[in-house]
């Protein structure tokens, strides 16, 4: 009687047991690529991008990249290539590191809100991933390059360049030459400049090219993007002005 009786709760724990695990590995399968694609800072420094073919990888020095198929929850990666600088021994060291874990790897990712893994075939934990923390638009903001007709160039001329978005709507605008300001509308990622005006004072040809160059890439703009400290402003994906966090 006491063997049936254990046997029973034996198998009444195998079955919870199995159960359990199912449900845990169906949860995992059952998260879509799409919750893993965009940018990820990782834990013990580095930066992570994926699209839905491709990724790359940086420690603040050069980047790898690469190409990766998926299938449910379990990613292939190709053989990475580099960029070719140089590196301080930390930055070089850290992408080393990072390098051993994709080149060629097979590796499942599971996804939880804003965090991530990367875990191998073994069950061991390689990376740890979080989705940045991202700067509010309504901040100082100092151009660091912009779209011309030719190139996408930065200048000297851009120090003290840049564009303050206040919480009321208005913002404040600082060219080569002129300051200025006008009122913008956002609705999601979705940006809009309305009655912009600047001064007029005038200023060396070079200085009043620069400011013209500035005014024309405000025209364009129709949505943005913030990575970091980073804003992007674009015109349906093609960016036209960058500028960084200014403190």
């Amino acid at each position: 009687m006491i063997k049936v009786f254990s046997l029973a709760i034996l198998l009444i724990f195998s079955l919870y047991f199995n159960l359990g695990c199912t449900t845990a590995d169906l949860d995992i399968a059952e998260a879509p690529l799409e919750t893993f694609l965009g940018h990820w800072d990782i834990e013990g420094g580095g930066v992570l991008f994926f699209d839905e073919e491709n990724f790359s990888v940086s420690a603040g020095c050069n980047t790898l990249f690469g190409t990766y198929t998926s299938e449910e929850n379990t990613l292939t990666f190709s053989m990475l290539a580099s960029t070719l600088i140089g590196c301080p021994d930390a930055e070089g060291n850290r992408e080393q590191e990072l390098a051993a874990v994709f080149n060629n790897a097979v590796l499942r990712f599971e996804v939880e809100e804003n965090q991530a893994r990367l875990v191998n075939s073994a069950g061991e934990v390689m990376l740890n991933l979080f989705r940045p923390e991202n700067a509010a638009l309504t901040n100082k903001w100092q151009l660091t390059s912009l779209r011309t007709a030719n190139a996408v160039s930065s200048s000297i001329l851009d120090e003290g360049t840049g564009i303050t978005f206040a919480t009321d709507g208005t913002v404040e605008l600082r060219t080569a030459c002129n300051s200025g300001g006008g009122t913008y509308t956002i609705n999601e990622n979705s940006l809009g400049f309305e009655a912009l005006f600047f001064t007029e004072m005038g200023c060396d040809t070079e200085r009043t090219r620069r400011e013209q160059e500035f005014k024309e890439a405000l025209s364009y703009i129709n949505s943005y993007t913030i990575l970091r400290e980073v804003l992007t402003l674009e015109q349906d994906g093609t960016v036209f002005l960058t500028l960084k966090l200014s403190r």
